[in-house]
């Protein structure tokens, strides 16, 4: 396989702007979004309300959908 300059340095260009990517990710990757969040509208009385608020809105939309 013979050296290819112009492909080594299109490697080069693509490595570079690939840590530049990486530098600008989350340091803490390590734990999915949604367990960093969760729990964090425990005992929180503005979300009970509105968590009843749409199972009510629920429990309206089935009534209505078996007429």
């Amino acid at each position: 396989m013979e050296n290819n300059p112009a492909l080594e340095q299109r490697i080069e260009i693509v490595e570079r702007e690939l840590n530049l990517l990486k530098a600008q990710l989350p340091k803490d990757y390590s734990r999915p979004w949604w367990q960093k969040i969760s729990g964090v509208f425990e005992n929180d009385p503005a979300f009970d309300e509105i968590s009843a608020l749409g199972q009510k809105i629920r429990e309206q939309e089935r009534l209505d959908a078996q007429l």
